[in-house]
């Protein structure tokens, strides 16, 4: 297994009980919005990076950024990425490790389409991962 990462986009995050989360509003890859600029009131990501269990993250890093506006920057060191993984130790034979960071942008300012982008970087290795594009309602399409 190599690393990979992945993000959900949605509306909103709820922490329930017994250390459950629900992500209200799902997204896929693509928001389409009727005008540009607009406002988001809330958008959250849950960014996921994982790796296999032989190869363990010692440093990780999330960004998200639209053009050249860093939304988020969030650097975890050595100690804080091995807690994480002593923490995954409690797993029976676990098949990775898996690091998470959740974030909201409340509101967001959007001058123009384009894309927010999801940045990785596992011990100073990017890992790819899809981020959300932002455009204008393709005529014809309703939004509801």
């Amino acid at each position: 297994m190599s690393r990979f990462a992945y993000t959900i986009f949605c509306d909103d995050i709820r922490y329930e009980v017994n250390n459950k989360s629900s992500y209200m509003g799902i997204l896929g890859t693509q928001m389409y919005l009727s005008a540009f600029p607009a406002v988001l009131p809330k958008l959250c990501a849950v960014i996921t990076a994982s790796t296999p269990t032989d190869r363990p993250f010692t440093s990780l890093k999330f960004k998200g950024n639209i053009g050249d506006t860093v939304l988020f920057d969030i650097d975890l060191d050595e100690d804080q990425v091995a807690k994480a993984n002593q923490n995954q130790g409690a797993v029976e034979d676990p098949k990775g490790f898996m690091a998470q960071a959740a974030v909201t942008l409340s509101p967001l300012h959007l001058q123009e389409p384009g894309k927010l982008e999801i940045t990785i970087i596992a011990d100073g290795e990017k890992i790819e991962c899809p981020g959300l594009n932002f455009g204008p309602t393709p005529e014809g399409m309703a939004i509801v």
